[in-house]
């Protein structure tokens, strides 16, 4: 197999749709505790969209207890994650059958500061809320279970305006739910329909909700859990998002298909598409696509051709390991990810696991197999160091980065899943300091800044 070098890569953060007298405050205001800035983590899997955070100062291992527990509450059942901004953590929660609840807690105390409640009643498989919010200075965007759109005015603690994406995109399949988060770029809030046909992504005005453009692209199959990102690819920034089998790069501006590429075939059965791309490479002109459902994993090139916004994608390897959940996490030249899936997370599996993949030539160096399987546990990066939750037995572990051999830091049980515990899949999220996870039952916040005694 021919090795492509894909070495001094360079991560492209995203704009922040913060203005910037608050980017500006969060990189000055320091930390008592851990002399470190604090960081927002605005939307779905943080301000960079790849599950990667830019914190430090975090603790280098902790105690069999595990690390400070700050707080924890009870919610309902769930695969949201949280936003985490200005000190507030920003939870979508839904009461089974009836609404969806946005739910705001304070993220030293855990006090709940407001909620806004609006009835969604119904229905579907997996039962609970799905999506992230988005949230700006003035607003929080929230999508609901059932397609339900809002955009809740941070002041008045009341919608400014609303609607059901499935009345605007019908949609027959409503099965699995409506899963995308909301996404607010370059003052456009990017949301997604779900039926074939529809376009794959539209933009909105967050101000008042009226559409502005539609994708040139439309879905080949259904989508409904996959959120679009933005990406800096070979060169040029646009809008990333999949359907279960293309890949597709869109401009920000006017929603048209800058290219495209078929990635995976259609195959029988319900299948959802839920994890982003990760790019990597000198000039971010390698593109990391995974999925579940045996798809696997495949590395693609994209070069830039002699015209002007001519680019050409050419596949350098594939390998069966995929992940149906969570995106691949890049580190100093490996790809890691958990790769349990439906195909091989029912009676556990030695397919599953935690594993480790050479960028350079697809080749799996390692995977954790039953020890630990993690069901669809979440992992994140942050200082150096992966967060890696095991949806199964509700441990929350630190794994140091190793290409050789997992190696696993320091783990406890931070949460005891009930019932379907393979449900347990909400992203991790880690702002300022403190680490968010939780289950179907309750969400729980730690503390793992250092202590200026330890530094």
């Amino acid at each position: 197999m021919t090795c492509h070098c894909l070495l001094n890569d360079k991560r492209v953060i995203l704009k922040r749709f913060q203005p910037v007298r608050l980017c500006l405050l969060a990189l000055f205001v320091w930390s008592a505790a851990n002399d470190t800035p604090a960081s927002d983590w605005p939307q779905h899997l943080g301000p960079t969209q790849d599950a990667v955070s830019d914190e430090t100062g975090l603790l280098d291992t902790w105690p069999a207890a595990g690390p400070p527990e700050l707080w924890r509450h009870d919610v309902g059942l769930g695969f949201a994650g949280v936003a985490v901004v200005d000190g507030q953590v920003f939870l979508n929660d839904r009461e089974s059958g009836v609404a969806d609840i946005l739910r705001v807690f304070d993220l030293d105390t855990g006090k709940e500061l407001w909620q806004h409640k609006v009835d969604a009643p119904g229905r579907v498989n997996f039962p609970g809320s799905r999506s992230t919010p988005s949230v700006t200075d003035t607003h929080v965007y929230t999508t609901g279970a059932l397609g339900h759109i809002h955009a809740v005015n941070r002041e008045t603690k009341q919608a400014d305006w609303s609607f059901k994406m499935w009345e605007k995109y019908p949609d027959a399949s409503q099965s699995f739910g409506y899963g995308p988060s909301a996404m607010v770029v370059d003052d456009l809030l990017l949301l997604t329909p779900t039926a074939p046909n529809d376009p794959i992504v539209i933009a909105v005005d967050p101000k008042t909700g009226k559409e502005l453009w539609q994708s040139e692209a439309k879905l080949t199959t259904n989508q409904t859990h996959h959120t679009p990102v933005v990406r800096t690819i070979a060169g040029k920034r646009g809008i990333s998002c999949r359907d279960r089998t293309h890949l597709y790069f869109i401009d920000i501006k006017t929603g048209k298909t800058i290219w495209s590429h078929k990635v995976y075939d259609i195959q029988g059965g319900p299948h959802v598409t839920i994890p982003p791309v990760t790019v990597i490479g000198k000039q971010n002109q390698y593109v990391f696509v995974t999925n579940g459902y045996e798809d696997g994993s495949a590395l693609y090139e994209v070069t830039t051709a002699a015209a002007e916004d001519q680019f050409a994608v050419r596949e350098i390897y594939r390998t069966p390991e995929g992940s149906q959940v969570h995106p691949a996490i890049y580190h100093d030249k490996h790809f890691y990810l958990n790769i349990n899936e439906n195909a091989n997370l029912r009676g556990r599996n030695p397919d599953g696991g935690l594993a480790c993949i050479d960028a350079n030539t697809g080749e799996v160096k390692w995977k954790t197999e039953n020890a630990p399987n993690l069901n669809r546990g979440a992992l994140t990066l942050a200082d150096g160091r992966l967060y890696v939750f095991d949806g199964d037995t509700g441990e929350l572990m630190i794994v140091k980065p190793n290409p050789e051999k997992f190696e696993l830091v320091a783990k406890f049980e931070a949460l005891k899943p009930e019932g379907r515990s393979n449900n347990a899949w909400s992203p991790i999220v880690i702002s300022d300091g403190r680490l968010i996870i939780r289950d179907h039952r309750q969400i729980v916040c730690f503390d793992l800044r250092k202590k200026k005694a330890e530094r």
